[in-house]
């Protein structure tokens, strides 16, 4: 499943104190000549792709699934020297287009789950799921970047956001051990993860916690005090200002050696998933910020609370 692949990381770290740090005497890459011309294609397509799904009920068929993935291969390997001028040109699709990939993204989860936990070989069917290989990558980012800074593989970890393909938590419990609690707002959606993690044999916890509400409850305080790791999906939390409400009430319940790890996006990503920096989450003391050059959509935030 993957074991053999290989990535590149574009790494920023970032403290209260640092400052950026570059390299004297060597020059910014130069944008290639056609960078405008690449700008308007790239633009114009990726409003086309919008206007595509649009005509669709995103369900999972050859037609979603084609156009979702040019879709997110283009936001993840536009032509270089373009993202800026692309993402002004965009500007005014944006909010559709992260409305159609988080929809898009809900109904595929809960397809596969379906597929995968109904199968005659659930570990099989698991293989087939097309996004497999890009789970196992991100998971292997997030460990190599909480080992960056000291954080060791996790004991007892909390995915926060794991809809019903609870892919994270799974590869965290059967590949490295970690205990895992699994929590969404949707009960339907645990009971799918469930039942996924169930008919392949991994064991995992849920717990159904809305993490919009003005105060963490009891037991997921508990559990978040108690664990190794807490991770915050990338669709938790809309835009920054959500993430940083969210992040701050998970500081507070946070124990000392917690390590806090909140997915978020960049470049033409953040046209699939909100983006959020360290500068958005005053409540957390950023560690870490990793952004890949690859097939993974998502960049990484390493936390803690503050001491």
């Amino acid at each position: 499943m993957h074991n053999d692949c290989h990535w590149l990381l574009s790494i920023n770290v970032t403290t209260q104190r640092s400052q950026a740090i570059t390299a004297i005497g060597f020059p910014a890459p130069r944008a290639p000549r056609d960078a405008g011309g690449a700008a308007i294609t790239t633009a114009e397509r990726l409003v086309a792709l919008c206007e595509e799904l649009e005509r669709t009920d995103l369900r999972p068929g050859p037609v979603v699934d084609a156009t979702f993935g040019e879709l997110v291969r283009l936001c993840c390997h536009p032509p270089a020297g373009c993202t800026g001028a692309v993402l002004e040109r965009v500007a005014a699709h944006v909010d559709r287009l992260r409305g159609l990939s988080s929809a898009g993204e809900g109904l595929m989860e809960q397809y596969w789950a379906d597929r995968i936990a109904g199968a005659a070989d659930p570990a099989a069917e698991l293989e087939r799921f097309p996004y497999l290989g890009n789970y196992l990558d991100l998971v292997r980012l997030e460990l190599a970047a909480l080992a960056a800074v000291g954080f060791g593989v996790p004991r007892r970890a909390v995915v926060l956001g794991s809809g019903p393909l609870p892919l994270t938590g799974m590869v965290l419990a059967d590949r490295h051990g970690s205990e895992v609690l699994h929590v969404d707002r949707d009960p339907a959606a645990l009971a799918a993860g469930t039942a996924v993690a169930d008919a392949v044999g991994i064991g995992t916890r849920s717990l159904a916690a809305d993490l919009s509400a003005a105060a963490l409850p009891a037991d997921l305080a508990d559990e978040i005090r108690r664990a190794d790791l807490v991770l915050l999906g990338a669709l938790v939390g809309a835009d920054a200002a959500a993430k940083d409400a969210v992040t701050a009430r998970l500081a507070a319940a946070a124990g000392p050696g917690t390590a806090l790890l909140v997915r978020t996006a960049a470049g033409l990503r953040t046209l699939l998933y909100p983006e959020v920096g360290p500068a958005d989450l005053p409540a957390l003391d950023v560690l870490l910020e990793v952004h890949p050059r690859t097939d993974v959509v998502n960049s990484v935030l390493v936390a803690r609370a503050p001491r």
